[in-house]
């Protein structure tokens, strides 16, 4: 797993903060990340605020699944991406 993504076992799940440098990046990682979650049938949990996203991914079944797994890596390169290759995530 990414340095971005903390897995825990009970519940299975995997969860990220990422860190924005502004709002318009914020908005373009929010809207690919909805798109990929959509066509992976994969529903998360997302809160953010002025300049940070918190993902949460529950597994669907008793543990995570690889395509649960795949997607989190899909978004922490989405993240790389939009930050520039910066690593601004704390």
């Amino acid at each position: 797993m990414s340095d971005y993504w903390k897995q825990r076992e009970r519940p299975p799940m995997l969860e990220a903060k990422f860190i924005f440098d502004g709002y318009d990046s914020l908005r373009a990682f929010l809207d690919t990340v909805a798109e990929k979650s959509e066509n992976a049938d994969v529903i998360m949990n997302v809160s953010f605020g002025r300049d940070y996203a918190s993902l949460v991914i529950y597994a669907g079944g008793e543990s995570l699944s690889e395509g649960e797994q795949a997607l989190a890596m899909d978004i922490s390169g989405v993240y790389e991406q939009i930050s520039g290759g910066k690593i601004i995530n704390n």
